[in-house]
Parts: structure tokens; sequence; C-alpha cells
């Protein structure tokens, strides 16, 4: 009789929901990102409810402030997502004392009241929401019509909607291919492509992570670059801008401590180790922090000037060589070396061999010698 094997994934749904109930948040968080199946399927929040799901998020999102990550977590939705994306709040930083929520939640929500601003947690947008239609929008798009309400005069309802902005297009073409399809579209492009591609609109802008898709070296290349032709032939005085090579962005002055500005003036060779005031304070969170262990990570390149990585090869010094303008040699400096303390101990070696075979010799002949006299 043919035996008839059942995959995990095609089990009923209830078996699966049965399983689920005996795993950690976590454990379910990584089945479900196996498959579309599995992460249609399994909804951890559901499956252990919202209480063990807070406790994780929280306990997830106090781990990602010690480490100074930037992602951060929604009360509402659970979602971990950049500060652009959440309402700022007194004590943003500390999901326990105060609750935090993103853009879209706080629409569905209504939180904000009708058409009153709302600053971002990054500080730089300023947002509307309206009640009527549930989006939010910046000013120069917002909303126009009045609140309605239980009582409202269905004339007056219909007014205040047709008021509203329109709903934001849909999806189109690159937009709607999977993250890691347009990381390696973005792996065959320069920063400027790249930098463009992010600015076509605003999912792109979420989609595409710069500083995690593009080498170390080209990055600081880009930067280096524009803000050194930007500042050609210009005094110190009237440098209005500098750049910050840990997020790889140019920030005006005021984003900078008196100490990276005088040490760009007086020591200009350690220019690469500017940081901006956000990145200093991510790197002071704890001894933990990943922005703290990826500046400490970076040398400067002795052959080609650009920034590497310690004990690791220079991205910009691999496209010099394959481009032919340096040799293997130059490349690789340190094999040289190498080479030349193998053969000087290769020599130590074989002179050593030939002391003892010399002193192996005399012995012999003395041996000889006291055969003879008896």
């Amino acid at each position: 009789m043919p035996q008839h094997f059942t995959t995990f994934q095609a089990l009923p749904y209830d078996i699966h929901f049965e399983i689920a109930k005996h795993m950690a948040y976590n454990e379910i968080l990584k089945l479900a990102a196996t498959n579309r199946h599995f992460l249609k399927a399994l909804n951890p929040r559901t499956i252990l409810g919202a209480q063990e799901a807070l406790e994780f998020v929280t306990r997830r999102d106090g781990h990602l402030r010690r480490i100074g990550h930037e992602l951060f977590a929604c009360s509402n939705c659970l979602r971990f997502l950049p500060k652009k994306k959440l309402i700022k709040t007194n004590n943003f930083y500390d999901i326990g004392q105060s609750a935090r929520f993103c853009l879209d939640c706080m629409g569905t929500l209504k939180k904000a009241r009708h058409l009153k601003s709302v600053t971002t947690a990054e500080g730089r947008l300023r947002y509307y929401f309206c009640h009527n239609c549930g989006e939010y929008r910046t000013e120069s798009e917002k909303c126009q019509g009045k609140e309605i309400y239980l009582d409202t005069m269905e004339a007056e309802a219909a007014e205040a909607l047709a008021l509203c902005a329109k709903p934001r297009r849909e999806r189109q073409g690159i937009e709607n291919l999977p993250v890691h399809i347009v990381a390696k579209i973005s792996s065959f492009l320069n920063f400027a492509d790249v930098l463009h591609l992010a600015q076509v609109s605003r999912a792109l802008n979420d989609t595409v992570k710069l500083n995690q898709w593009l080498p170390l070296h080209t990055r600081y290349q880009y930067v280096h670059e524009k803000w050194t032709k930007d500042i050609q032939n210009m005094d110190f005085d009237k440098i209005s801008a500098f750049p910050c090579y840990i997020c790889c962005r140019i920030y005006p002055k005021e984003s900078f401590t008196e100490k990276h500005i005088t040490m760009a003036q007086e020591t200009p060779e350690t220019i690469w180790k500017m940081r901006c005031h956000q990145c200093v304070w991510r790197m002071g969170m704890s001894p933990m922090s990943v922005v703290r262990i990826e500046h400490r990570r970076r040398e400067m390149c002795e052959t080609c000037g650009c920034i590497k990585y310690a004990r690791g090869s220079c991205g910009r010094c691999l496209e010099l060589y394959i481009e032919g303008t340096i040799d293997w040699k130059t490349l690789h400096p340190r094999e040289g070396e190498v080479e030349e303390s193998l053969l000087l101990v290769e020599g130590l070696f074989i002179q050593e061999a030939e002391e003892e075979n010399k002193k192996g010799n005399r012995n012999s002949l003395d041996s000889g010698g006291c055969l003879q006299v008896d």
C-alpha cells in the first residue's frame, strides 16, 4: 500500500494554531517569515494575545534603544518603524512611559484633533489628520472640509467630503517589486542613481536604504567629493555645512559640536571621523551601540585615501585594481611583507639545519678517530 506523506505546511490551520500556542513570540515570527502562507496564517498577536505581544515588543524596543538602533515600535500595530513614520511625544524614547503611535494608527484611531498639525518624531515634517477620510497630509495638500459629526446634515457632510484631498495613487512598476529585488538592482547603480531612485516617490523613499545597500567606500567617496566641491576656494569661517560620515549626509553647521568643527579646521586629515549630533548621541547610548561599533571598525586606507573596514580589503582599491590603475602589490602591500618574513624564517631554518649537519659530521669524525686509536 503506497504511503502518503504530508508536509507541515499542508496541515490544517487549526493544527498550526495549536502548535503555535506552545511557541514563543519570536519563534512564531520566524515561522511566519519562512513563506507567504505562514505569513498570512500565523499572527502571533492573535495566537498569544495582545498582552504577551505588547510585552515582547516592549522588551525588544528597550533592547533597540540600548544599542542605538533607528527603529521604534508603535504601541498599537506593534510594527518597528523609523522615526519619520511616528508621532513625537514627551517620552518618545521610553515606550513604557508614554504610548507611541505611527502615522497610520494616529489616523485610524483619530488621536489627533481634526486638521491640527502634529510633528513627526524626526521633527522635520508636520502632518494634518482628517477625521472625515482618515488620511494625513502636509500643509500644502491637506484636506479643507469641516469635521463631520453624527448630527451633521447630509448636504454638509457631502460638502466636507468633497473638500478632502484626493486618495494617494496606487503603487506602480518598480514600487511593487520585493525589497530584495530593489536592493539587487541598487547594487549595480552608483550613489547618485540610488539617491535619485529614493526621491522618485514616498514608497521608494521608504524602501531604499542607502546606508545598508551601498558599500562604505561608495558612500564616503560621493559625500566627500560633493562637500569638497561645494567648499572649494571658500574660507573655513564661511562654510555653512559639513558632512557626517556615519550617516553619510551633509548637514548645516549647527548639527555638529564645536569639537568636531575645530577638528575639521585644525586637523583636516581626520575629517573622515566627522559625525553629527544625532550620531554622537546614538554612539553614547551604551558600549553596545551599533553606531559606536561601526565607527570603531573604520580606518583610512593608506593607498587610496578612502575609508575601509579594519583588517579588510578596501573597496575603492579593488575598483582601481580592476580598472588597471594599481597593481596587485599595491592592492595587497602586506602580502609582500609576509613573503619577505617567510623567506627570512626559511633562511633561518636552513641555516640552523646546516649547522646541525656540520655538528653531526664533526661528531662522526671524532668517533671514527677514537675507533682507529683503539
